[in-house]
């Protein structure tokens, strides 16, 4: 005798509910929650309570489900797109010895290092942000804080972004020979967007990536510390880290012990590199730095920098 095809689903579905209850000799355990019980066996597999499965006879003969959409570009994508593009003059990179975009100089190496170092770092503690400071002026932060961040842009799939948070002295664009910057403290108060701040090398004979953009700065701000502690500037770094969702930010910050500007700026960053200056930083300012962080600033690690001095970093404090 032929059953209707919903009776002769029921019946099926009974015997193998009667089987599977002689068989079974461990209960799932069941976990309440707000919206329904699901339940987990051995701590495995977690499904929806029976009744999301129940079987009606206008299911049966319901048409297979439309596929679904095809995902849009995300919104770190969108921006990513949007940021203008600019070209890198490798003669002018290496006059300001960016050693690690020609990888010409056996140095490179070393930030190759440093960059290994810092992301495993990063990812074991979930960090992002890091601050690269000094204790004095001319020790080279920016030189080393450039060269890094290029050494990232090259590792496949990270995406890394550079600011250049030394708003009393800006360096980091003359250094890559970015003209027309823009204003980071105009950026920082929101006058202008990210994407127009913004900026990512072009397609470029070093291989310097473009999953790497740059927040760069053309002139220096009379309140430095007091932009960098302003809530307006938390917010803005916060929706700027949100939409690019890098990997590592890295903060290229003043000489941490001539201003507060490093203090001030503490919760915007997880942790901080020291570059101290062969031949110029003393034992006792390296000290004196330390303790001015104390236990309030995480210290990621210490670059030794013997070569650079101020023809590089060009301070005048």
């Amino acid at each position: 005798m032929n059953l209707p095809r919903h009776e002769a689903y029921m019946r099926r579905r009974e015997a193998r509910r009667a089987t599977e209850q002689a068989e079974d000799t461990h209960d799932p355990v069941i976990e309440e929650s707000e919206d329904s019980a699901v339940f987990s066996l051995d701590q495995g597999m977690r499904a929806e309570p029976e009744e999301a499965f129940a079987v009606t006879p206008e299911s049966l003969d319901s048409p297979e489900p439309e596929p679904e959409p095809e995902p849009v570009a995300s919104t770190q994508h969108l921006l990513w797109d949007a940021l203008r593009a600019v070209p890198l003059d490798t003669r002018h990179l290496i006059r300001n010895r960016m050693i690690s975009a020609t990888r010409e100089d056996p140095a490179h190496v070393a930030f190759d290092v440093l960059r290994t170092k810092l992301v495993a770092t990063l990812r074991a503690r979930g960090w992002h942000r890091v601050a690269i400071t000094s204790a004095t002026p001319d020790c080279g932060k920016s030189f080393v804080a450039a060269n890094l961040a290029i050494s990232l842009s090259r590792q496949s799939g990270l995406h890394t972004v550079l600011m250049d948070m030394d708003l009393r002295r800006p360096s980091l664009a003359k250094m890559l020979g970015i003209s027309e910057p823009g204003s980071m403290s105009r950026f920082l108060t929101g006058e202008l967007t990210a994407d127009r701040h913004f900026l990512r090398p072009d397609k470029n004979a070093m291989h310097i990536g473009p999953q790497l953009a740059l927040g760069l700065n053309d002139r220096a701000e009379a309140y430095a510390a007091e932009l960098l502690q302003a809530p307006g500037t938390a917010a803005v770094l916060a929706d700027v880290c949100a939409r690019l969702a890098p990997d590592v930010v890295i903060f290229d910050m003043p000489p941490a012990l001539y201003y507060d500007d490093v203090l001030g700026f503490r919760p915007q960053f997880d942790g901080v590199l020291l570059v101290v200056g062969g031949g110029r930083s003393t034992a006792k300012e390296v000290r004196d730095l330390k303790a001015r962080f104390g236990d309030e600033v995480p210290l990621l690690g210490v670059v030794m920098n013997r070569a650079e001095g101020e023809n590089i970093t060009k301070y005048g404090y």
